[in-house]
């Protein structure tokens, strides 16, 4: 009969392989103690035989420098009788005091300690700065094996607090895979993993971790031209309050939506508040969930050119670039660059301004395929549709269109299909 294990969480824990734990244990009890295949049985629900569940213990007490009792590796597992011959008699009322001690006892194990949750932020932090320069596909799995690391671990004991953080680590990485989903094309597979994520934020009642959720339906709705589903997203992500600046952020993609959704007046007035907003320079998020002063001005151009203002669009769009051109490499977007890009070339079209327009998109061109998420073929598909409607007479915006279309059908890219969790 398999019996319940918790030793995946300790191997997890100390990066430890299987075979690891037995030369620790053969170490300890001498060689041969056991084989390198035995922790794989113990794995499945084998129990180990006489003296082994006690070395292994003391081989985790010793390497995680925290006491280890068998009973925390096999829960119920493998329990002698070891008491007196002769026990006193027990009155009811010691015998209910034993539950409570038992009851301290349970809320106070825990297989997410502290070095446990700071693994697991700074490996959320790494994920999402990365996003900014490294493309979806190598990353995608990494987010994915986070989330399901987390899963394991709340299936154990954690203490109240230790268990909200994990709650909300597994809503963003949820978060993380839904972004991801939506820029590999598979609206399906992000829509569920945000719904997952927001479910996870709920419980974890973790405010930020709903506005990361509120911010990537926002953005998904969005490039579904589903614009005022967006903008109820982006409200509601703000009406949840926190300690970030991610408030800037939704208020500019609520802007965005009105727009697009031919909501002008609220548009305007979401713009306006941002040019007012006394924190609008201040930066305090991480990578992907951060809101630099680059992604403000392209979020603020987009929104004035679906506005009918491309001239104010033109000025932030560049001021945009501008910004993005001193920060650290590693905190440069490229595919926020790319959009930028794509927005200057439509409002130079509506201007007039088509000299040399051609030269905007040489960055993009270049782009590698795996860079290609679906955000950019849009945007890319919108501009030449834009350039046939506004420029159709001039020679330089037809050749544009045809390097446009080139360009996208060389770039296509499979879907990775299934392997996202």
């Amino acid at each position: 009969m398999a019996v319940v294990t918790e030793l995946a969480e300790f191997l997890d824990r100390l990066s430890w392989s299987p075979e690891r734990l037995a030369r620790e244990v053969n170490r300890l009890c001498g060689p041969g103690t056991v084989s390198a295949k035995a922790p794989y049985h113990w794995l499945r629900g084998a129990y180990p035989r006489r003296g082994i569940p006690e070395a292994v213990a003391r081989v985790l007490s010793q390497h995680l420098s925290e006491p280890v009792e068998v009973g925390s590796i096999w829960p119920g597992a493998g329990v002698v009788d070891t008491g007196p011959a002769q026990v006193p008699e027990i009155t009811p009322l010691v015998k209910d005091s034993c539950s409570s001690a038992k009851l301290v006892q349970q809320v106070s194990e825990t297989n997410a300690d502290h070095t446990t949750l700071e693994q697991l932020n700074r490996e959320l932090s790494s994920l999402t700065s990365s996003y900014l320069h490294v493309p979806p596909g190598p990353l995608v799995y990494r987010a994915a094996m986070l989330r399901d690391r987390v899963a394991r671990l709340l299936r154990g004991h954690q203490k109240p607090a230790q268990r909200r953080e994990l709650l909300g680590l597994g809503a963003k990485f949820c978060t993380l895979l839904a972004w991801m989903s939506e820029d590999l094309g598979d609206g399906n597979a992000a829509y569920n993993h945000a719904a997952a994520a927001w479910d996870l934020a709920d419980l974890a009642e973790d405010n930020q971790a709903r506005r990361w959720v509120r911010l990537a339906q926002s953005r998904q709705s969005y490039w579904l031209r589903n614009f005022v589903e967006s903008a109820q997203f982006a409200v509601d992500g703000m009406g949840w309050h926190a300690e970030d600046e991610l408030g800037v952020f939704l208020k500019l993609m609520a802007a965005r939506a009105w727009a697009a959704a031919g909501m002008q007046v609220e548009a305007r007035r979401a713009l306006y508040e941002w040019s007012e907003h006394p924190e609008r320079d201040l930066v305090c998020g991480i990578g992907l969930f951060s809101l630099q002063r680059d992604r403000q001005s392209y979020l603020a151009g987009h929104t004035m050119l679906l506005l009918g203002d491309p001239a104010g669009a033109l000025r932030e769009l560049r001021s945009s670039l501008e910004l993005m051109a001193v920060l650290p490499v590693e905190q440069r977007s490229y595919s926020l660059e790319v959009l930028a890009r794509i927005d200057i070339v439509r409002a130079r079209a509506r201007l007039g301004d088509l000299t040399g327009i051609s030269e905007v998109l040489v960055p993009v061109f270049g782009l590698e395929p795996d860079k290609m998420i679906n955000t950019i073929s849009i945007a890319l598909r919108t501009a030449t549709a834009e350039l046939l409607r506004e420029a159709r007479c001039d020679a330089q915006a037809r050749d544009l269109v045809g390097r446009i279309e080139e360009f996208l059908a060389a770039s296509v890219v499979e879907p990775i299909a299934g392997r996202a969790g």
